[in-house]
């Protein structure tokens, strides 16, 4: 039985400078507040926070300035609903407002200027899960880390992708949300993670998007139908009839444009996917019923092949993400 996942709340109300500073290095790691007219300061932080995603909204009502030397563990991305932010990177500037937003890369200096005016929708995706959907998307591990554009002008997909954002916030607002059916949120996460990566240009986009060139269209749906079925052990016959082309052909495109057999991409898939669960799992689940609701039967097998992908026991990865903070 899948058992929902559990939303935490985000609020938080500050009168003093120190007490919103302490609060926004637990979210987005150490950064120094400065705040010209302390006395002004009425700092408001509300949100949620799900998975490896969370959305709210954030204000100071009175102009400050934050300084951010890395942020480490995660990605900030804001577009102002009102008011102005300025942000100063790599010795150039620009302003962000309701037309342009702004994201922060970790191990990337700046600083930040909102004035008095500003309130603005905040996400912060994790660098780990980020990081690893784009080793996915590559098929090969990462020599250094993703660097986004910090400007996002809101215009064409990146306007969508906002949009995407807005949609999510109501949903994990609302009460009975689809949002709390973990292969719902799951597959939301993941379309979130993708299509930014797809979106806003970074240091791997030449690349990233060098690898969709001439891809044949049905590959694009046999993955989003392999997404759809991760607790299924889906067979190569299966998959045959699904593409609606030979076994030679598939096997010879999913070399050339994944690296890997079908039966091998999917396997990773699910692995993967179990991954995820066991670091989200709730306190009454166990390794067995997670790896069973899953579809992995054969639980000693499957013990020993997660061990040799990921370097851990499930038991060990279940143990370790119980007391483990948001990354």
């Amino acid at each position: 039985m899948t058992v929902p996942l559990t939303r935490q709340q985000i609020a938080a109300e500050f009168r003093h400078p120190d007490s919103a500073c302490r609060w926004m290095c637990q979210i987005n790691g150490p950064h120094r507040l400065e705040v010209p007219q302390p006395r002004q300061l009425s700092f408001r932080h509300q949100g949620t926070r799900l998975g490896h995603v969370s959305i709210g909204t954030i204000e100071y009502a009175t102009r400050v300035t934050v300084g951010i030397a890395d942020l480490t563990h995660s990605y900030s991305i804001s577009l102002p609903l009102q008011g102005t932010q300025s942000i100063e990177y790599q010795g150039a500037a620009f302003d962000s407002d309701a037309a342009v937003g702004a994201i922060i890369s970790p191990s990337q200096p700046l600083r930040l200027s909102m004035d008095e005016q500003c309130q603005k929708r905040l996400v912060r995706l994790s660098r780990q899960a980020l990081e690893h959907k784009l080793s996915q998307l590559l098929r090969r591990q990462l020599s250094q880390p993703v660097i986004f554009d910090p400007r996002m002008p809101l215009s064409g997909t990146v306007k969508e992708w906002w949009q995407m954002v807005a949609n999510l916030q109501e949903m994990l607002h609302a009460e009975g949300s689809l949002c709390d059916i973990p292969e719902v949120w799951s597959n939301f996460e993941n379309s979130l993670i993708t299509s930014l990566l797809y979106t806003q240009p970074h240091n791997y986009t030449s690349e990233l998007l060098g690898r969709q060139q001439g891809r044949p269209a049905y590959l694009g749906e046999l993955e989003a139908l392999l997404h759809e079925s991760l607790d299924r052990p889906l067979g190569l016959a299966d998959l045959e009839r699904a593409a609606g082309v030979s076994r030679e052909r598939l096997y010879r495109d999913f070399h050339t444009h994944y690296g890997v057999s079908p039966i091998a991409y999917f396997r990773q898939l699910r692995f993967d996917y179990v991954r995820q669960r066991l670091e989200r799992s709730a306190p009454n689940e166990s390794v067995s019923s997670i790896a069973m609701d899953c579809g992995f039967q054969q639980l000693g097998r499957f013990s020993k092949e997660y061990k040799a992908r990921y370097g851990e026991l499930p038991s060990e990865t279940l143990k370790r993400s119980a007391a483990a903070p948001l990354q």
